[in-house]
């Protein structure tokens, strides 16, 4: 079991081999690479998490996040990440198991039919598959807020570390 923090949200993945914080300044240097937050390994898989928390109780301009989420910024922003760490990943000779992208965003306001056209939006924008490749860069593209989180993983594997309990 691997615990790692963003922002103020606390993620538990019980079955990964290893999680690592890939979008580490640390790790990548000068590099203007776009980085997902996090990668989990598992035997079969890899999971691209990007975390974007605009419910943090410290978040700066929670306006200006929901403004770049409808206006579509915000999916560019994810497509870039996904691609940009795509290929840092094949460069590593680490593309071979399939990858499950995931955008967690913890925002209560968020309905269920925007979440969804969000996600539809972000897997054009990739693209998850393309008719001249030999296999797809992705087998899912999914965007999820908290509770559809840990419905996914489990009610302990997400929790708001300024609650205390989860999130």
């Amino acid at each position: 079991m691997t615990t790692v923090q963003e922002f103020d949200l606390e993620l538990t993945f019980s079955e990964a081999k290893s999680v690592f914080h890939f979008d580490d300044a640390a790790y990548h240097g000068a590099s203007t690479a776009k980085r997902v937050d996090f990668i989990a390994e598992y035997e079969d898989r890899d999971i691209f998490v990007e975390i974007k928390d605009p419910d943090d109780p410290a978040a700066k301009d929670p306006e200006a996040f929901e403004k770049k989420l409808k206006s579509g910024e915000l999916v560019q922003s994810l497509s870039g990440k996904f691609r940009d760490t795509l290929f840092f990943r094949s460069i590593q000779g680490k593309g071979e198991r399939t990858i499950v992208y995931i955008a967690l965003i913890s925002m209560k306001k968020l309905d269920s039919a925007l979440l969804l056209a969000k996600q539809d939006e972000l897997k054009r924008s990739i693209p998850l598959s393309h008719a001249d490749w030999e296999r797809d860069c992705a087998t899912s593209c999914i965007v999820l807020n908290v509770a559809q989180w840990k419905k996914q993983f489990g009610d302990h594997s997400l929790r708001r570390k300024s609650e205390g309990a989860a999130a």
